[in-house]
């Protein structure tokens, strides 16, 4: 948690004046107890707010940590406290917040709807819903502005695929035939597993979407009301594949169990030669190794001779059967102002001028370039990326996108803990398909329930 003051600038540049002019000690003692005074009204004329956010990706803490301070310079009369979630479930910790009393003013959130039955959100100035494409309204009030949008893909090694002849995959089935080249070759396919409280999810949401979304639109809508199960055989299917799936030979060893820090290791040790995750991950890649976004050619284009890079960052989006990519809209970040800091004029008006400064090109290219995101802005935002990354972007722009897995605004968020904690059991072999399909369900109906 921290604070930022400029009460002890204006102290200590009122001492320099007084150094300047030659002061007496008397004089001097005289001006500081005035400067004391005055340090004590400018803290109590000072609006503070408390900001909270997800802390899972260090990248991203360390660039709300930045806008924050830089915010606070700008705006002398407005201070800030920071502070940001530790493991486990976020929401859980914004609920622990509400029962101490020490519910924040501004905050990322990831159910929105909860907190708005709960009566915890404050209605935003319908100019700043302007800033960004789609905000969350009810009633015709904005309770949430999107920050960035992000994405699931397979991050790669390049390095890997040039040494045995592998290309990108276009279809399911190709991605298998490269899984067990790789095998063949001693190279484990896959590493799972990382830092993110939703990483358990990620292969769950490709079965689903490619075996059972694409024959039976709407599933979320249809089992909210009782329509579908996971107990039927089509789910069934999935929950089986993705359980022989994590548990396979294609798969790292007790890679599920370690944190992202430890997935990037085995990825530059050439280890493991893919892993399924957000774009977020470039950053922490090249913190650890930057020669992973250099060139494989010389500046003539030609191929060096000698590459003495170990791992070059690719990224693809998994295919279908048919070949056709699946392409997730992800929303990676909401922001939310309290129900009673919009009660409060002073504060209502601080946090909104800090949510604005958050969306003004300068500061929001950051925020965008530490999560390698995609902008949620009306506003095209350009910014300095790898070429990975602008390639990404670019397959993203013209994709299909798909807005319906678990974990999105239609999922019970009761339930996506639970269900988190069920994949990972699947995954390592320690429950039954059955009794997961049948724990999945009673979950479900929990979370409806408390909904």
């Amino acid at each position: 948690m921290r604070r930022s003051h400029i009460a002890a600038v204006a102290l200590a540049a009122a001492a320099a004046v007084c150094g300047l002019a030659g002061c007496t000690k008397d004089e001097g003692e005289i001006e500081k107890g005035k400067l004391s005074i005055l340090e004590k009204e400018n803290l109590e004329d000072e609006t503070e707010l408390s900001v909270l956010y997800t802390g899972e990706n260090i990248g991203w803490t360390a660039a709300m940590e930045e806008l924050c301070e830089e915010f606070t310079s700008e705006h002398p009369g407005i201070s800030i406290v920071t502070e940001h979630s530790n493991n486990g479930s976020y929401t859980e910790q914004l609920k622990a917040k509400e029962a101490l009393g020490e519910f924040p003013d501004i905050f990322e959130i990831e159910d929105p709807y909860m907190f708005l039955e709960a009566d915890k959100l404050g209605p935003i100035s319908a100019d700043l819903g302007k800033l960004a494409k789609n905000p969350i309204q009810i009633d015709g009030a904005v309770y949430t502005l999107p920050f960035y949008d992000t994405s699931i893909g397979i991050i790669y090694n390049q390095v890997i695929f040039k040494q045995y002849g592998l290309s990108v995959p276009a279809t399911y089935d190709e991605f298998i035939s490269v899984c067990e080249t790789l095998k063949e070759n001693h190279v484990a396919p896959l590493a799972v597993g990382g830092s993110r409280s939703d990483t358990n999810s990620n292969w769950l949401n490709y079965f689903f979407l490619t075996r059972v979304e694409a024959k039976n639109p709407g599933w979320q809508k249809k089992r909210e009301a009782g329509e579908v199960s996971f107990q039927d055989e089509d789910m069934l299917e999935v929950l089986k594949e993705y359980q022989e799936f994590m548990s396979g030979s294609f798969v790292l060893e007790d890679s599920i169990n370690m944190n992202d820090n430890q997935i990037i290791v085995q990825l530059l040790n050439q280890k493991a030669a893919m892993f399924l995750t957000e774009p977020s991950m470039f950053t922490e890649i090249l913190e650890s190794y930057p020669l992973a976004s250099e060139s494989d050619k010389t500046t003539l284009g030609e191929e060096l001779e000698e590459d003495p890079v170990q791992f070059r960052m690719g990224w693809f989006y998994m295919p279908d059967q048919k070949g056709e990519p699946v392409v997730i809209h992800k929303s990676g970040s909401q922001l939310a102002i309290s129900r009673e800091c919009a009660a409060d004029p002073e504060k209502k008006a601080a946090a909104e001028k800090f949510l604005k400064f958050s969306y003004q090109k300068e500061n929001y290219r950051k925020i965008l370039q530490a999560m390698y995101a995609m902008p949620t802005t009306k506003d095209a935002v350009l910014y300095a990326a790898p070429i990975v990354q602008q390639n990404l972007l670019t397959s993203y722009r013209y994709a299909d996108k798909i807005e319906t897995y678990f974990g999105n605004f239609e999922t019970p968020e009761n339930f996506t803990q639970d269900m988190e904690n069920i994949l990972y059991s699947l995954a390592t072999n320690t429950i039954h398909v059955e009794t997961a399909a049948r724990r999945l369900d009673e979950s479900w109906n929990d979370a409806q329930t408390i909904h």
